[in-house]
């Protein structure tokens, strides 16, 4: 077994023994002196584990928090205190309560939204957006928006309609009231340009 193998079982064990995986060096030193223990000598052992602790560092088996001289066992998924925690837990295996609701819609025309692809495209109408992604068949994601909403007196129409990405049909309906009216004012216009 390697000199860093040792320090790694030396770290798990200090690390169980405190029931916290956040030590300092400091710490490690006053606990184990000289590391004979893990057959680490000489005249300079406390310089070697710093070159092992940078190299388990480098493995991602430690974190060093900041310049403050702590160091974060990340090695191992639980501490034994942490596995005793967790095994304390129960986690009862019930089924969600289910709620059943009344919603009134608005039927929409499907023709309408087939159109108002075909005419604006398959991109956010809002300027310069990029968001958006492809999806399984290869065509790129869009929503079709009522720029003034049919719950609010908007027609089913093409000169109503938009398509947007998810993040700005989100931002047309629940934005706060500036910025909706922003959102409405420019789809306006920017319809009338394309039809």
């Amino acid at each position: 077994m390697t000199q860093r193998e040792k320090l790694k079982d030396l770290l798990i064990n200090f690390c169980n023994h405190r029931q916290n995986r956040t030590f300092q060096l400091d710490e490690l030193n006053s606990t184990y002196g000289d590391y004979d223990a893990i057959g680490i000598g000489g005249k300079t052992p406390r310089a070697t584990v710093r070159r092992l602790l940078q190299e388990l560092r480098n493995e991602n088996f430690l974190t060093f928090l900041d310049n403050s001289g702590y160091y974060t066992l990340r090695g191992i998924d639980f501490l034994n205190s942490e596995l005793e925690e967790l095994n304390g837990i129960i986690i009862p295996n019930e089924q969600p309560e289910k709620k059943e609701y009344l919603v009134e819609t608005y039927i929409r025309n499907t023709s309408w939204a087939r159109e108002a692809r075909s005419i604006f495209g398959r991109f956010c109408l809002c300027n310069s957006c990029q968001n958006t992604f492809t999806k399984d068949n290869g065509e790129p994601y869009i929503e079709v928006h009522h720029i003034l909403p049919l719950c609010k007196g908007g027609e089913d129409t093409m000169l109503n309609l938009s398509v947007l990405c998810a993040h700005h049909h989100r931002m047309a309906h629940f934005a706060c009231h500036e910025q909706k009216m922003k959102i409405r004012k420019y789809l306006l216009k920017e319809v009338q340009c394309r039809i």
